[in-house]
């Protein structure tokens, strides 16, 4: 029986996330990334919680589960949670969460999560789309590259700046007819928050 827990994460972003949290030493934690081929039509949220459904039950047969492992997905809302695309986002979301599969939504998009390491973003703040997040953190970083992300811009003592400016984002008007932030904001934090606080 192993001592650490496992994080897996399901996401539709190539390598944002996966670029991330390979740099972040986590005590007792594994957090495996999914990978997300580019260009592989694999990326809508449907497709993720599949992903990570077919995951999960193939770690089941070979009984490497441990009951504090969890299941996520990571989604953005950019432009799947409007028009033709909302209803199938929806349905993901509602599926993820009756397969025990957790959910974290960024609005516009993962970006905006690194962003928050580095300064609080205002309640209805607006950006255009994910480039106008990236915009952001190269004018505030100087670089950035999220297919390899620079370790020492995130680093593990940032984590706690970055939930706690994700909190004051979040919608207390939330409910499970609107299951994401509808203004900008990122429900990452609530990984990191079950990452860095081990059962028990």
């Amino acid at each position: 029986m192993r001592d650490d827990r496992i994080f897996v994460v399901a996401t539709e972003d190539t390598h944002g996330p996966r670029s991330y949290f390979q740099n972040l030493p986590f005590p007792r934690v594994r957090v495996v990334v999914l990978e997300t081929l580019a260009d592989s039509g694999q990326g809508s949220p449907m497709h993720v919680v599949e992903r990570c459904k077919v995951h999960r039950e193939a770690a089941q047969q070979r009984r490497e589960l441990q009951p504090y492992d969890e299941f996520w997905i990571l989604i953005d809302t950019d432009h799947r949670f409007e028009g033709r695309h909302l209803t199938g986002s929806h349905d993901a979301i509602r599926q993820a969460q009756q397969a025990g599969i957790r959910v974290a939504v960024s609005n516009p998009c993962f970006e905006l999560w690194l962003l928050l390491h580095h300064e609080p973003v205002a309640s209805g703040a607006t950006f255009e789309g994910c480039g106008g997040v990236e915009e952001r953190l190269r004018s505030l970083l100087g670089s950035f590259n999220k297919a390899s992300i620079n370790p020492a811009h995130f680093p593990l003592a940032k984590v706690h700046d970055a939930i706690r400016n994700a909190r004051a984002l979040e919608d207390a008007s939330e409910s499970a007819e609107h299951r994401w932030p509808r203004s900008v904001g990122t429900q990452i934090h609530r990984l990191l928050e079950s990452i860095l606080n081990p059962p028990g």
